[in-house]
């Protein structure tokens, strides 16, 4: 049996508990297995830690200092492991104790019922692994201007009624002198102010608006969808830029979807009121892109126009075991219906998944379970080939 080379920590109050998880734990790794019996031991053991903890096995239910408390104080120390929550406590608590450690920035690899089994256990240590063996970010300072070139990778939309590819999701890559592709992170990690920002976006979308033209020659009914953060959709020379160099392709505006990302409202909301007004004026359409992620969703869902509402991923993949996520789901399936608004699923990675999109009734869904964002000539292989999806 494959060993994983990880340093796992055991923290409960459970003597029995522990004996299983660290006879589980002894045949699956190969690095060190520490156990600590309560939270505040937990806690000591990482701050002492010369074998660099990968994997704490965290229970929720401790006296003096619980589950909850354990991931703040973990978080405080600068703890750069992953968690896994091991609790017999009830869904919704074992749901938001998921949440909050989140929201504190720690990796959470999963919820485990108790009692543990072999095949849980070796689930989330794969996790831990893959995550562990993702290759070292890009220092984008070494490489401007010089080394990298910005390039759109495309993601195909399918729709679930036809079971044809209608559209395709522009995600920018960066591809350096050396071939290596990085994620947007890299990219956007650098950009220093609204300014840079902007740029950035225009220069990306004039790229894929280019490419686009292409494909629309022989796919006219093909839409796209470009990324842009609110903050740069509401700056008053970036829509005459869009218009103009969709005009200047002689592309139809039905064809063009931008994808309205947001971290919080802005403060002047009206700006961005008018300028995603007067896109969908012009014959464009508009996504809101990762609904119900935001504290200001639904507010913009309000205000603006959209044509369409994006489920994020994270959704999408808790919804197999998570009751609310899945009425959720459905629920924003069905205001879309009654708002004559398209829903997409982002993210769809298994079948499993997709039931549950194909039950809530959306209407598009794309995802690694039938495509991974996609160079240029290998979606122009795709459209010629005209795949139809299965499910």
């Amino acid at each position: 049996m494959m060993k994983y080379r990880l340093n796992c920590l055991i923290v409960d109050d459970d003597p029995m508990y522990t004996i299983v998880a660290s006879g589980i734990l002894t045949t699956l790794i190969s690095g060190t297995l520490r156990t600590a019996s309560c939270g505040r031991a937990g806690l000591d053991a990482l701050a002492s830690d010369a074998c660099e903890t990968d994997v704490v096995f965290l229970d929720l239910n401790m006296p003096d200092i619980d589950g909850l408390a354990f991931m703040r104080g973990a978080h405080e120390a600068g703890f750069m492991g992953k968690v896994v929550i091991s609790s017999g406590e009830s869904t919704p608590v074992l749901r938001s104790a998921e949440a909050l450690g989140r929201m504190l920035g720690i990796c959470i690899l999963g919820v485990l019922r108790k009692p543990l089994t072999l095949s849980g256990v070796r689930e989330v240590l794969e996790k831990a692994e893959m995550v562990r063996s993702k290759p070292p970010a890009f220092d984008m300072s070494a490489h401007v201007g010089t080394d990298f070139e910005l390039t759109p990778y495309y993601q195909p939309q399918y729709e679930l009624k036809t079971k044809q590819i209608v559209g395709l999701e522009s995600l920018i890559r960066l591809t350096a002198r050396d071939g290596r592709v990085h994620g947007p992170a890299h990219l956007f990690s650098t950009v220093e102010g609204l300014d840079d920002l902007t740029e950035v976006s225009i220069e990306i979308a004039m790229k894929v608006l280019d490419q686009f033209h292409v494909w629309s020659l022989s796919n006219p009914e093909l839409d796209v969808s470009i990324n842009f953060d609110a903050s740069v959709l509401e700056q008053p020379t970036v829509i005459a830029k869009l218009q103009k160099a969709v005009a200047d392709l002689s592309l139809d505006p039905r064809n063009v979807c931008f994808e309205v990302t947001e971290k919080s409202l802005p403060k002047d909301l009206s700006r961005l009121v008018e300028a995603v007004t007067r896109l969908r004026m012009n014959g464009f359409k508009l996504s809101l892109d990762d609904y119900g992620m935001g504290a200001s969703s639904f507010e913009l869902l309000r205000l603006c126009p959209f044509s369409e509402i994006k489920l994020d991923r994270s959704i999408i993949a808790a919804c197999p075991r998570d009751d609310v996520t899945r009425r959720f789901l459905h629920a924003v399936a069905g205001l879309a219906r009654d708002l004559e608004l398209v829903s997409v699923a982002e993210g769809v990675e298994n079948e499993e998944e997709l039931r549950e999109v194909l039950a809530a009734g959306m209407d598009r869904v794309q995802g690694f379970l039938y495509s991974r964002p996609l160079p240029p000539s290998s979606v122009t292989s795709l459209l010629r080939n005209s795949e139809t999806l299965r499910v």
